[in-house]
């Protein structure tokens, strides 16, 4: 294992993030492990605690590419945790039903690297429309997901306090609590 660590360590970042975008990508891909191993797996790539590779999104390339890796995060959704995130949202915050890719799912705008202090107007504004377009969903579990990052980047990032507020208009869940979720998050004080 320790000497396929190192062989894992010596790729360049930038052909780290082209295989994390080839597997958001790649809508078979998730049929060669369980719900956990993705989970966990998730948690590898995305997770700045677990790894460097969140830093492919902050470092690996030119502005553009990094736009490009980061507008590849909506298979994120939609291939992952649209997929396997099913489970209905009793409470909001993470109450490990869906195991370690609910975790994911939710925290992932908490534990990955990307915030508009360390992002070039492009790829807010690429990060905003992943939120928006996971927003737009009807899975309850992404709707809270984008709810989450949007509420910690209303300070940050004017475009998402409008987005939340479009979304309060006209909501893509009947759920009295995510609407709630939505409401305090236009403060950006969200837990």
């Amino acid at each position: 294992m320790c000497e396929l660590s190192q062989e894992w360590y010596a790729v360049s970042r930038l052909e780290a993030f082209d295989h994390i975008d080839r597997s958001l990508v790649d809508q078979e891909i998730h049929t060669l492990f369980s719900k956990d191993q993705i989970g966990v797996g998730l948690q590898v790539i995305y997770c700045n605690t677990c790894s460097d590779l969140p830093l492919c999104y902050t470092e690996a390339g030119d502005d553009s590419r990094r736009i490009k890796g980061i507008g590849n995060l909506r298979h994120l959704y939609t291939n992952f945790f649209d997929r396997y995130c099913t489970s209905d949202v009793t409470s909001i915050g993470y109450d490990e039903t869906d195991g370690p890719i609910g975790y994911v799912c939710y925290m992932f705008w908490d534990t990955f690297v990307l915030h508009p202090g360390n992002a070039s107007p492009g790829m807010i504004a690429a990060a905003i429309d992943v939120m928006a377009h996971a927003l737009a969903t009807t899975n309850e579990s992404c709707i809270v997901s984008a709810i989450h990052g949007l509420g910690h980047w209303v300070r940050g990032a004017p475009q998402a306090y409008e987005i939340l507020e479009s979304w309060l208009e006209e909501p893509t869940t009947h759920d009295r609590g995510i609407y709630e979720y939505a409401r305090q998050a236009t403060t950006g004080c969200i837990l």
